[in-house]
């Protein structure tokens, strides 16, 4: 877990709801409104959407990750995302009245939120550069690197979409290695 992560978790562990979900199961629906902060305890999530009737993978999340549809989240829309389990998960959640109150109270947790969110920007940011300037097996090499597990963990189809190819190109990017 980050420092950043670890902190902001801290701060707000009293306040969380525990919620069991089976592998599977959409928690956030592209369309719909989502209204809780959430915390990936354990377990694997894959963030999608539909692109011409196809779901685009764009972001996997694993333990100890924050997350939220922003959009629905903080301005009251719909979703522009889906996110569900991969595996079965343990999430903790908080809603957004309670999460607003606290902060509004506590100035060190807005700042440690803001910094929790300014990070998740740069990390944001980094994807999209890598999605811009690197070639597909670039990226799978670096997604291998920080997330070795991916392998065992995430079936292949959904790494191929994250990585923009076909199931058949990461076959074979697999298979120079």
């Amino acid at each position: 877990m980050t420092a950043i992560n670890e902190t902001l978790f801290t701060l707000l562990q009293d306040y969380f709801c525990l919620e069991s979900v089976k592998a599977k199961t959409t928690i956030i629906e592209e369309g719909k409104h989502s209204k809780k902060f959430y915390f990936l305890k354990n377990g694997l999530l894959r963030a999608w959407t539909l692109h011409e009737g196809k779901e685009i993978t764009f972001q996997f999340l694993f333990e100890t990750q924050f997350f939220c549809s922003i959009d629905s989240f903080w301005y009251d829309k719909c979703s522009h995302y889906s996110v569900e389990t991969i595996e079965d998960v343990q999430l903790l959640f908080i809603d957004k009245q309670t999460l607003l109150r606290l902060m509004q109270n506590d100035k060190y947790l807005l700042g440690v939120f803001n910094e929790y969110l300014i990070q998740r920007l740069l990390s944001y940011q980094k994807l999209l550069i890598a999605r811009i300037k690197e070639n597909p097996e670039k990226r799978y090499l670096q997604l291998l690197k920080t997330n070795p597990e991916i392998i065992q963990r995430v079936p292949q189809h959904y790494i191929a979409s994250y990585l923009g190819i076909t199931s058949v190109s990461l076959s074979r990017i697999r298979n120079r290695r």
